[in-house]
């Protein structure tokens, strides 16, 4: 029988499993969103790597993102035109594994963090860098503010998802590969995962990019604050990633496509130097409001406050110095301010709180709550004094029913209501779509196609988030009256008919 300490500390990791099932079965609901469907048509009209090459000069440098969702589009790999049950399979198990990508992805750095700072923990094993890992994701999709962009939508989750995967994995692959000798056994596994990962978060992504430009420059002061020299081996790593790191980030910057995406901006109305004169009160502002979002505040002091919990009695704490410490802090704040300053510097410098890109934040949230547990890891081995034996029996139930209170008024809450009471009814809606634009395809090159408007009890939800009042231009999954509208253009090229509209306007969206 379970006694009621073992109650209290394996009912959190419950909750926290339950709070992933709902995410998890939406992906089982997804459908292609429009970019989806154009990126699978340019494929068709350009080849693989003739679209992939359209794509770098014409529209951005994220080469290897968009390599992939070039190259391995569900829809391109369909046999015939639409959304046939084998491709859209495919497309969720993609998402499915991308998201459990992401679990792995956490687990290993904070298992390799745990190796570093706390060698000889008495956690021993994998719990604390799984229940780290699992906390860390839910709290994180918890708080997203359009989990859409980073769940549901193929593209952006490629887009987004996997520089964020691949950054998680450079940090990881480097502090294995930096604390074992030259020659060590698997040393040079893990240097060649590190080299791999970083080329493809500096080549999936701006954000991702200054990521790893701070984890570089942390990995290269690191010995110097601690007052150590760094191996030979390792020193020849450092110098490895850090010509990687300039040459893929100079291919992703000098691409052709940047600037015509980079002159669709609007223009700064204050003048060309405003931007850079106000850039850092800007950024302090934009990342203050960010992380004092109660999701995401609330998280963060979960998260740091359980790992601070699980520090043992009597340890005998290493002696920190001041560069050791300022380097710490320093890049804790560097690390969750370059994406937002990206933003203030190039996209968003015409207002003090214009609000940042949703599909963006997204990212920043999880950086943040990742940044937040290795600090408090990092902290965790250094703070003196020994906490209370009864720690333990008190601290369990206060997290377990501060997560589950975050758990209710967060995303997850709304997950569980679209996965129970619209996933079921938009998936067969989408179907009969889908059947239409089938039946417009095999009448042919001039047929057109009138289908129903989606009708559905949440208007802007995770899964389906349709402008319905408001119709937008985007990648979404909603279509316009008007077959000449951007998003009707794209699905009528996919299917290769003369066009696609909506057969009356969609209902307005639900208080």
């Amino acid at each position: 029988m379970l006694n009621r300490f073992t109650l209290s500390k394996t009912l959190p990791f419950a909750t926290l499993l339950l709070a992933l099932l709902p995410f998890l079965g939406l992906m089982l609901f997804a459908q292609p969103a429009i970019d989806d469907f154009d990126n699978a048509a340019t494929v068709a009209r350009l080849g693989r790597w003739g679209a992939q090459w359209y794509w770098y000069t014409h529209w951005s440098g994220r080469f290897v993102v968009i390599g992939v969702s070039t190259l391995l589009n569900p829809l391109s790999l369909m046999e015939r035109h639409g959304a046939a049950p084998a491709g859209l399979w495919v497309l969720r198990g993609a998402l499915i594994t991308l998201a459990l990508s992401l679990v792995l992805a956490l687990q290993q750095l904070f298992r390799a963090l745990q190796l570093v700072l706390a060698p000889a923990d008495e956690l021993h094993g994998h719990s604390f860098s799984w229940g780290a890992a699992l906390a860390v994701a839910i709290l994180s999709l918890n708080a997203l503010p359009e989990p859409f962009s980073l769940l549901f939508w193929y593209s952006g989750a490629l887009n987004y998802g996997l520089p964020l995967v691949f950054t998680l994995g450079f940090a990881a692959a480097l502090l294995r590969a930096g604390r074992l000798p030259p020659g060590a056994r698997g040393r040079g596994r893990w240097a060649g995962l590190a080299t791999l990962s970083l080329i493809g978060a500096v080549g999936g992504g701006e954000v991702a990019m200054l990521c790893c430009g701070v984890l570089l420059a942390g990995a290269l002061l690191w010995p110097r604050a601690q007052a150590t020299a760094a191996s030979a081996g390792f020193r020849q790593l450092r110098a490895l990633w850090v010509g990687v790191f300039f040459i893929t980030a100079g291919v992703l910057v000098g691409a052709p496509g940047n600037r015509e995406r980079h002159g669709m901006a609007d223009p700064d109305p204050a003048g060309p130097y405003h931007r850079w004169l106000l850039l850092g009160p800007h950024t302090a502002l934009a990342t203050a409001r960010l992380a004092a979002r109660p999701p995401v505040a609330g998280a963060a002091l979960l998260l740091a406050v359980a790992v601070l919990g699980t520090a043992s009695a009597g340890r005998v704490r290493p002696a920190t110095s001041r560069r050791e410490l300022g380097l710490v802090l320093g890049g804790f704040a560097l690390l969750n301010c370059a994406g937002v300053a990206f933003l203030k510097a190039f996209y968003l410098h015409d207002m003090w709180v214009e609000a940042l890109p949703g599909r963006v934040v997204n990212v920043l949230v999880v950086q943040l709550l990742v940044s937040t547990t290795a600090l408090a890891l990092w902290a965790r081995e250094r703070l003196p004094g020994r906490l209370p034996e009864w720690r333990g029996r008190a601290l369990h139930p206060a997290l377990g029913a501060l997560g589950l209170l975050l758990l209710l008024t967060g995303q997850t809450r709304q997950a569980w209501q679209e996965l129970l009471f619209m996933a079921p009814d938009y998936a067969r809606q989408m179907q009969a779509r889908y059947n239409l634009l089938n039946a417009a395809h095999r009448r042919g090159r001039q047929a057109a196609a009138v289908v129903p408007p989606l009708r559905l009890p949440q208007v802007w939800g995770l899964l389906a988030p349709i402008p319905s009042a408001r119709q937008r231009a985007d990648v979404h999954v909603e279509l316009f009256e008007d077959a000449r509208q951007k998003n009707n253009l794209f699905l009528a090229h996919y299917y290769g008919i003369r066009s696609v509209r909506l057969s009356e306007p969609p209902p307005l969206p639900q208080p």
